[in-house]
Order: C-alpha cells, then sequence, then structure tokens
C-alpha cells in the first residue's frame, strides 16, 4: 500500500471510529430513555381515554373503577364530598385488591378461589398494586367519588394468568 494511502486510512479511521461510537451510545441512550417513558405516569394516562371499562384495557394495562359512597346522616354538598373523598382514599387499596383479585380468578377459569388461594395470592398481587395509577377521579350525582385507577406492566395479564399458588 503506498504511503499516501496509509496516511490517509490512518488519518479517517479514527474519526471514523469516533463517530461510530457516538452513534452506537446515542442509540443505547434513546434505548434507556424509551424504556423510560413506558412506566411513565403521563403513558399510563393516555392508553386510552376509556374511563368506563372495569378491566383489561390491553395485554398490559388493567383498569379498576373504584366508587365511594359518603357516610349516611351527613348533609351539605361540601361534607358529602368530603365524606366520599376520604371513603375512597381508605378503602382504595382494598378494592383495587378485589378488583385485580376478581381479574386473576377469571383468567384461572375459576378453577381457583379457596381460601388458600386467597391467602397465597394477595401477597403476589401487592407488587401490581403498588404501581397503580389515579387517571381521574370524580364526583357522582349522589355524592359518592369515583376513581379510575390503572395497573401498568409490560404483559401484565400474562404474568396474572401464570401465578402459581402452592
Amino acid at each position: 500500500m503506498p504511503m499516501q494511502n496509509r496516511i490517509f486510512f490512518h488519518f479517517f479511521s479514527s474519526p471514523m471510529k469516533i463517530i461510530k461510537s457516538v452513534v452506537i451510545m446515542f442509540f443505547c441512550i434513546m434505548l434507556l430513555l424509551v424504556q423510560a417513558c413506558t412506566y411513565n405516569e403521563s403513558y399510563i394516562k393516555s392508553i386510552s381515554n376509556d374511563i368506563t371499562t372495569n378491566g383489561f384495557l390491553n395485554d398490559d394495562c388493567y383498569q379498576c373503577i373504584i366508587t365511594a359512597r359518603p357516610d349516611p346522616g351527613i348533609e351539605g354538598l361540601v361534607s358529602n364530598r368530603e365524606s366520599a373523598h376520604i371513603n375512597l382514599i381508605k378503602t382504595l387499596e382494598t378494592q383495587c385488591y378485589q378488583e385485580l383479585y376478581g381479574a386473576v380468578v377469571q383468567l384461572h377459569n375459576n378453577s381457583m378461589g379457596d381460601s388458600s388461594f386467597n391467602d397465597c395470592l394477595l401477597p403476589k398481587l401487592k407488587p401490581y398494586i403498588d404501581k397503580r395509577v389515579i387517571v381521574v377521579t370524580y364526583y357522582n350525582e349522589d355524592y359518592s367519588k369515583t376513581a379510575v385507577i390503572r395497573i401498568y406492566e409490560s404483559r401484565l395479564k400474562h404474568k396474572l394468568a401464570s401465578l402459581q399458588c402452592k
């Protein structure tokens, strides 16, 4: 190889390696950014505008619709709404557990449902319940308060269907 070609090749091979490394790093950063966006709360809220479906919106997202009523005997709009809000906050996690438990029983074709399965399943549902995101809350005409909650995880439906209790 002539001397001129060696110098030319050596001079331009190093910048090309740098550019290649920068491009690879850029794609890695973009991949991490896309991964971070998939678990972003705003992404979960934008999955669908449907706030009436109680169940799976897709294989990655389960939606619970929970309603709490005000305590009996309370009078006045503000007092009723405050009572409904407090009752919703108190029962949010429990009702979400019940909804998700019902979905798991359906995924298992109602073949499970005894108390030992219940005791085993509840701790396994906790990581999913902890990922809940309140999409919207609203008051109803009867002063009750409704919350639309979404639980998002990649392949959620498959993971819930494959839960095992021994």
